[in-house]
């Protein structure tokens, strides 16, 4: 098989895949993406272009990463599967441009939820201009990364991934939703939020049950007045510990008093019968706040 022929390609999936004796690991959540049109708009969703800084998560064969290459973005990629290196390193184009895959293409073997950005890539990226972070996420550990990347330390301008569908559906939900929750507002708080693409799970091999989403994610530029994001976080995923409770029966922990957890709740316009999805984020901050206050005293 000629690697003139996109990585993405169906027949070149294929034929690494039969060459290396491999298959995808459901452990791993691996689905190869064989669809270079759906590859091509997670690349101009990110608006990755020459001379661009790109933190890949799981690359797979390469596929999502071939691209960001040919686009001109130096990529540095998280990788935990050790069959593949090897795989990456001969089925990538060995020369870009006028610069050898060695100058363009890091591979890291680490779990991204490990990762030390600054100790990890800070000889290979220059850390005062922009980085781009783009993903094709495993679905079973897609909400651990996204909390771990808006909470971490690194200066990014944006995150492009693509998720299941159901979860990019909750970073985009609103209040009074199913799909609203903890995620919901700590992405909000920090995001912008934009659903770029949707994809039909027949634009993976093997094909996943599910249909899948893009979303571009960016730093808020007037963020919430919110002074412990931590705290902030720790009152949300208390709030939701048990969706079909009261939001005042899921405060018990911090406020034990019903009395004092009525004042709480009314001091934000609201009884003791509502759910915690039928605060708005506004509201979530102000019962960070009371709660915090609360417990102070």
């Amino acid at each position: 098989m000629s690697n003139n022929m996109p990585i993405a390609s169906p027949l070149r999936t294929q034929a690494i895949v039969n060459r290396y004796f491999m298959h995808a690991k459901k452990n791993l959540g691996q689905n190869f993406l064989v669809d270079l049109a759906v590859i091509n708009g997670i690349v101009a969703a990110a608006e990755v272009s020459a001379g661009d800084q790109v933190i890949e998560i799981g690359p797979g064969i390469g596929s999502l990463t071939e691209q960001l290459l040919l686009a001109g973005a130096k990529v540095v990629a998280y990788e935990v599967d050790h069959d593949l290196p090897d795989i990456l390193h001969n089925e990538l184009p060995q020369k870009i441009g006028d610069q050898l895959l060695l100058d363009k293409f890091k591979l890291i073997m680490k779990d991204v939820l490990k990762a030390d950005f600054q100790d990890d890539i800070g000889t290979f990226f220059d850390f005062s201009k922009p980085i781009k972070i783009v993903a094709n996420l495993p679905y079973y550990i897609t909400t651990p990364i996204i909390f771990n990347l808006i909470q971490s330390d690194l200066d990014f301008v944006s995150l492009t991934l693509m998720m299941q569908k159901e979860v990019a559906e909750r970073l985009v939900a609103h209040p009074k939703s199913k799909a609203y929750g903890p995620l919901t507002i700590a992405v909000q708080t920090r995001m912008n939020v934009e659903l770029a693409e949707q994809v039909k799970n027949t634009s993976f091999m093997p094909r996943p049950k599910v249909d899948s989403a893009v979303v571009v994610l960016t730093p808020l530029e007037d963020r919430f007045n919110i002074s412990d994001y931590d705290y902030f976080d720790h009152v949300v995923k208390l709030s939701f510990a048990q969706r079909r409770k009261t939001l005042s029966n899921n405060l018990k922990p911090i406020i034990q008093d019903k009395d004092e957890r009525e004042q709480v709740i009314n001091t934000l316009g609201l009884d003791l019968r509502v759910r915690p999805e039928e605060l708005t984020i506004e509201q979530f901050i102000t019962l960070a706040h009371l709660v915090k206050n609360h417990t102070a005293n």
